[in-house]
């Protein structure tokens, strides 16, 4: 086992018996084959696009199983079977219609193109599974090891890709060429002769290709949902029993409060769900009460406090606890074994919820977590028409800077950096969130300026793309060149690949000085890591005090103290 695509990889190398999500060496070797059997799907795959020959089921396939290994969706072997067997035969099927239509193959073709099993074991295929696993056995030269770990971020891309795709292909058609994109990538890092320059323009072409489908999700939503606005979220629970839904399907959502209107029972959101709260069609929903706890790393601790069910719509799903396992329904790709399962929905009908409805009314009502109201809901159109008014705070100097602090909360101790960070910020800076590390901050009283809230959340990470509009807005409204001279600072909180996305979108972009903590991820090579320096001048986070000073542009008088451990840090 070899796995280091999330933020939590052990001493931020690799995790290599056990993953810290709960993920076991046999899933990840799953993971690894199901991997190395979509290269040679999309192999092929990549050449039907180029010979008009695109299958529409090959395509959705293809962004479900990607996003099937996204982290902490799934943890069920079964299904990795099913993901796998099923990719060698539509890559087998795919390869006769090319043939059938002519197409000449290389004399040479990547083992991954080729591999067939001998039955459909799980036994099999993580053996095999252990063979093609992420890091190679022979030992590599620099030069090599930057390659290498290039591909596995485009990898990791394309699997955020996949993400965003099946939440948009569940709502409605995806265009082709989005698709196509992703069988590219996943050619591409079948290249036996590529440089870390092509490899990198890749991984920031993902970042693009990322803004383009959040744009495409949020018109899927606001079609169904309507145009979020400025909304005070309730967090202490009502005294009837509730289901949480948590995740990011809004589908899921408000097929349950239709199907549990009347019935007695509450619903909550929880994690990144909070936002939905927002949308207009959620709101006439008076069964819609409150959102319970606090980011997804929480859950262990809180869900068993919600005494309720919890139906898990997307990442991020942790083993459950003892306490809470027999009320946890799964839906979608998440999966664990052993759990509950709801069925997808068929066309033009919803999903089942009868089952967790009746559970929940045999349940308390939950326990008080918080108190008191979080705002959200800051999305596009609200966003927009700040930019004047923000524009004209930076005229009269009462506005000196905007933070963009967003991305994924974490279990790392080192996260309290995001909320120590805010409660520093000088009262004259406004932060603007995506995300769930605004579980970090997003209860403090921040107060305003000039009857704007210092703290805007925007919602999910996959409403990122809305601040950039705005920043670019406000770059056209305040007449400025290039947008790196905005008084803007971005700060990512990354886990895992929705927030590399984010990142890869900035470097597409060209902003520099974007700061990543709470630790770089691993993948980044040296060579990547000294690329993303000498060009864009990434770093990781310091010091509270250090990183509002480079923000801020202003020089710092330190304590020799905290000078002692600023230098102490740079040289670890």
């Amino acid at each position: 086992m070899f796995c280091y695509h999330c933020q939590e990889a052990k001493k931020n190398i690799a995790c290599d018996t056990a993953g810290i999500c709960g993920k076991k060496s046999d899933i990840s070797s799953l993971h690894d084959l199901l991997t190395y059997s979509l290269k040679g799907l999309s192999y092929y795959a990549h050449q039907a696009d180029e010979l008009n020959l695109s299958d529409a089921n090959i395509n959705q396939f293809t962004a479900r199983a990607l996003y099937s290994m996204l982290t902490n969706v799934n943890f069920d072997a079964a299904i990795f079977v099913q993901l796998i067997s099923e990719t060698i035969q539509r890559r087998e099927f795919l390869k006769r219609q090319l043939l059938t239509h002519g197409a000449k193959f290389k004399q040479l073709l990547p083992e991954e193109t080729l591999w067939h099993y001998a039955s459909i074991d799980v036994a099999e295929f993580t053996k095999k599974g252990e063979s093609v696993g992420v890091m190679p056995e022979e030992e590599m030269s620099e030069e090599i090891a930057d390659i290498h770990a290039a591909r596995e971020m485009l990898v990791y891309a394309l699997k955020g890709l996949g993400a965003l795709i099946e939440h948009i292909q569940v709502l409605e058609p995806v265009a082709a060429e989005h698709y196509a994109f992703i069988h590219k990538g996943l050619a591409f890092t079948l290249e036996p002769e590529v440089d870390l320059e092509s490899l990198l323009a890749l991984n920031f072409d993902c970042g693009q290709q990322a803004i383009a489908l959040m744009a495409c999700l949020e018109k899927a939503n606001t079609q169904r949902f309507g145009e979020p606005e400025p909304t005070k979220v309730h967090l202490e629970p009502s005294d009837r029993p509730g289901v949480i839904v948590t995740g990011h399907d809004f589908q899921d959502l408000h097929d349950l409060l239709e199907q549990s209107a009347g019935t007695g029972v509450d619903i909550y959101t929880h994690d990144e769900m909070l936002v939905a709260h927002s949308y207009p069609v959620f709101k006439k929903y008076f069964n819609l009460v409150a959102n319970y706890g606090g980011a997804w790393q929480d859950q262990k601790t809180q869900f068993g406090k919600f005494k309720g069910p919890v139906l898990v719509t997307s990442n991020s799903l942790q083993q459950p606890k003892k306490g809470y396992i027999d009320m946890t329904y799964t839906s979608g790709m998440v999966g664990w074994t052993g759990l509950k399962h709801i069925d997808n929905r068929r066309p033009h009908e919803a999903k089942d919820f009868s089952a967790i409805i009746e559970q929940a009314k045999q349940c308390p009502a939950p326990d008080t977590l918080n108190t008191g109201t979080v705002i959200t809901g800051y999305g596009r159109q609200v966003l927009l028409s700040l930019v004047e008014p923000i524009a004209a705070l930076f005229a009269s100097d009462s506005l000196q800077h905007i933070v963009v602090l967003a991305g994924y909360d974490g279990r790392h101790k080192e996260r309290k950096y995001y909320t120590e960070l805010v409660q520093a910020l000088p009262s004259d800076s406004l932060i603007i969130t995506a995300g769930d590390t605004k579980y970090r901050f997003n209860q403090l009283d921040l107060g305003e300026i000039e009857g704007i809230p210092r703290l805007l959340d925007v919602g999910q990470a996959h409403d990122f793309h809305i601040i950039l509009d705005f920043l670019k807005a406000l770059q056209e409204e305040m007449d400025v060149s290039d947008i790196n001279e905005l008084p803007v600072s971005f700060n990512l909180a990354w886990y895992e690949q929705q927030s590399l996305l984010m990142m890869l979108a900035l470097f597409k972009q060209g902003l520099k000085n974007v700061i990543i903590g709470p630790t770089l991820p691993p993948f980044f090579s040296a060579g990547i890591l000294k690329q993303l320096t000498d060009e864009l001048s990434v770093q990781g986070i310091s010091t509270v005090e250090q990183d509002i000073a480079a923000m801020l542009g202003i020089e710092l008088a330190l304590e020799p103290e905290a000078e002692a451990e600023i230098t102490a840090k740079e040289s670890a």
